[in-house]
């Protein structure tokens, strides 16, 4: 998939402006210390070794967020899915904890709609998430398709939905 190069964000309360840009190899820990700090509430532990196992091996465009200071606080990415290639997944989006609520999560998204909407290929996203980050992603328009109690892990519900790109709204 086409890679895209470092973007700036707008700035924030929470410091000067952020960047986007590809993920690198040497943002392996900080992108698993991003995973830990939302242990246990949003991931389980148990899922670290298939976040490092995409890490290490990845298949599709995956990003980072930094701060003015180069510190990543935020990552995630996507890839196309199915056989006809016209699903995209959002897959492994987190925002590092104590910056939850300060509007990361939402610039990441969407900047990963945007990409995801620029390939004209794409007529859906999907994305497994839980039922603590449902309610972030209704408010882009996603539809819950799927509910697996515990899906993920005790207590940590499995929330398959679904966005029609046709509808989207940024």
């Amino acid at each position: 998939m086409k890679r895209s190069g470092e973007e700036e964000m707008n700035h924030s309360s929470h410091g000067g402006p952020y960047h986007v840009r590809p993920y690198r190899q040497e943002d392996r820990e900080a992108c698993m210390a991003l995973f830990e700090s939302n242990v246990p509430k949003y991931f389980a532990p148990e899922e670290l070794k298939d976040f490092v196992s995409d890490l290490d091996d990845l298949k599709w465009p995956y990003l980072v967020m930094e701060d003015e200071n180069g510190k990543i606080v935020a990552s995630g990415g996507y890839g196309a899915i199915g056989e006809d290639g016209t699903v995209a997944a959002l897959c492994w989006g987190m925002v590092r904890r104590d910056l939850h609520r300060c509007g990361l999560g939402r610039r990441l998204l969407v900047e990963r709609l945007k990409r995801i909407a620029a390939e004209p290929k794409f007529t859906r996203v999907t994305i497994e998430t839980s039922q603590y980050s449902r309610g972030f992603f209704e408010r882009f328009g996603f539809v819950a398709k799927r509910v697996c109690p515990d899906g993920f892990a005790p207590g940590l519900d499995l929330v398959e939905m679904e966005l029609d790109l046709s509808r989207l709204k940024l």
